[in-house]
């Protein structure tokens, strides 16, 4: 006997089949709350299993251990969508690269102040002399790929003659170390001071101090009067 009727649809797959990239998020938003707030030591899978409303033995099934996970959190919050960052500079053509330089600095600061990063940027520097890993990541990503990002901008500004003549490795340490120090302020001192200007502010100021430090018209020589120390040259 025939049937008009339509079959049955299939039953659903299991969910984390289902969306395996978005289970995976998940985790590492989970973990991203769990290692700023319970540092690496104190942290367990279990831990981050119950934030993220999973099971310990998915987390595992995702990352394998706690040490891989942490790897991949650091990896994930400070070098992924850095392409992003690369290719706006690569392609640096018609338009004043002071302006690119600009966006990047901005872009560095935006990615810095993102909930957690000052948590995890802690955790990862303090694991690093027993867990290099994590100090690798961290290097790789503040201290390698942003850099080379700042020198290329610092080189082609000076060619152009937007930029002085600086040594672009030191001078691109120095940009980056600002931001970082920055960041650290607004995030753990800023409740002690009442006067602390608004993080767009404090990026503005930034952004136009480097303009005017970099800026062709600001050449100093090395040979520049510096301030006596008071009662220096008195008999």
């Amino acid at each position: 006997m025939r049937s008009d009727s339509p079959a049955p649809p299939p039953p659903p797959p299991p969910r984390w089949r289902r969306r395996p990239a978005e289970r995976r998020r998940e985790i590492l938003d989970a973990a991203l709350i769990v290692f700023g707030s319970r540092g690496y030591d104190c942290a367990t899978v279990a831990d981050v299993a119950k934030r993220a409303g999973v099971c310990p033995a998915t987390v595992l099934h995702y990352f394998g251990s706690k040490a891989s996970l942490f790897e991949t959190l650091l990896e994930d919050r400070f070098l992924g969508g850095l392409d992003e960052e690369e290719a706006l500079v690569t392609e640096v053509r018609d338009e004043p690269v002071r302006l690119t330089m600009r966006r990047l600095l901005t872009r560095m600061w935006e990615r810095l102040m993102a909930p957690g990063m000052a948590d995890l940027l802690l955790v990862g520097m303090a694991k690093s002399t027993t867990f290099p890993e994590a100090g690798h990541v961290v290097f790789r990503s503040i201290s390698e790929r942003w850099r080379r990002l700042l020198v290329t901008l610092l080189q082609a500004a000076a060619d152009r003659g937007e930029y002085r003549a600086v040594d672009p490795d030191l001078t691109a340490r120095i940009l980056a170390g600002g931001l970082g120090g920055m960041m650290m302020g607004m995030h753990r001192f800023a409740c002690y001071d009442p006067s602390a200007p608004p993080p767009d502010a404090l990026l503005e100021h930034y952004l136009d101090l480097v303009d005017h430090a970099l800026s062709p018209a600001s050449e100093v020589t090395t040979s520049s009067p510096v301030f006596d120390a008071p009662g220096k040259g008195e008999r």
